[in-house]
């Protein structure tokens, strides 16, 4: 079921990258300056060839001034006007151990503000790259113990207690006791600009 899910993540992605590639006239070269990946990575992307982590995506959203929801969707659903729109969670990852993070809703538009629910369960640990300059983290734990790392320095928060984080540098989240630490995740971040316009390769 995760290894289905993680294809279907793959071949909508794969399908989206090279759809808002060829739109804005970016080269594989320049999209893979825009994110911060290297070109192999962008070309396995966009073949369907790389199962991306919800680092990737971040990198990518921003890179086309989206949101990773709208990264993730088909542009023809998009919003109809209403002041009210229904959305769907997105689990965007998970362990052997049982670990997830399920994006269960966010903005559209170049502004990312998303809402998160995460569990992760002992012996677990996510690691992230940093994401945009001055991307906001706010985080509340509900149950266990969790233990966050942001560069050098180390926090270990309780059930019912929570942080401001500042993630635009590498970082990391850990159960840090024997019971699973689950938490909620609040999310801005401003994407980057993707007006620079280079000659389109295949």
């Amino acid at each position: 079921m995760v290894a289905e899910t993680e294809q279907q993540l793959g071949s909508v992605l794969a399908c989206r990258i090279q759809s808002l590639r060829h739109e804005r006239l970016l080269s594989l070269d320049a999209l893979a300056k825009l994110t911060g990946l290297s070109k192999g990575t962008v070309v396995a992307l966009e073949k369907g060839k790389a199962n991306p982590s919800i680092g990737v995506l971040c990198r990518l959203a921003a890179a086309f001034s989206l949101s990773v929801s709208d990264l993730l969707s088909n542009p023809a659903n998009d919003a109809s006007g209403s002041p009210i729109e229904r959305t769907k969670p997105k689990v965007l990852w998970t362990s052997p151990k049982g670990s997830q993070a399920q994006l269960q809703v966010s903005t559209s538009g170049p502004t990312m503000f998303e809402l998160w629910s995460w569990t992760i369960m002992p012996g677990d640990e996510f690691r992230a790259d940093g994401h945009s300059p001055g991307t906001r983290e706010l985080i509340s734990v509900a149950e266990g113990s969790l233990k966050i790392r942001v560069g050098a320095e180390t926090l270990i928060l309780s059930a019912g207690e929570g942080a401001r984080l500042v993630t635009d540098q590498e970082h990391s989240y850990a159960a840090a006791g024997d019971l699973p630490a689950r938490f909620s995740m609040a999310v801005l971040e401003r994407g980057g600009s993707a007006d620079e316009t280079v000659f389109l390769e295949n």
